[in-house]
């Protein structure tokens, strides 16, 4: 009779840690695609921006002061 209750109390204990694992996971998996979502909308934003040119320019102001 005891180990009957052991295995049950093991079943249920994988079975909590399967739920809270699955619950991260899809909690990732949530915030991953925010992220490429406002990703996606600053590229549409700044689709002529030059970055190279961008530092080049701060660097030039930064060595003339």
């Amino acid at each position: 009779m005891k180990g009957h209750n052991n295995e049950k109390d093991t079943i249920a204990t994988l079975e909590k840690r399967m739920a809270i694992l699955t619950g991260a996971g899809l909690r990732d998996r949530r915030r991953i695609m925010e992220a490429i979502q406002v990703q996606d909308k600053l590229r549409q934003k700044s689709k002529r921006w030059d970055g190279v040119a961008e530092i080049r320019k701060w660097r030039d102001l930064r060595c003339l002061s």
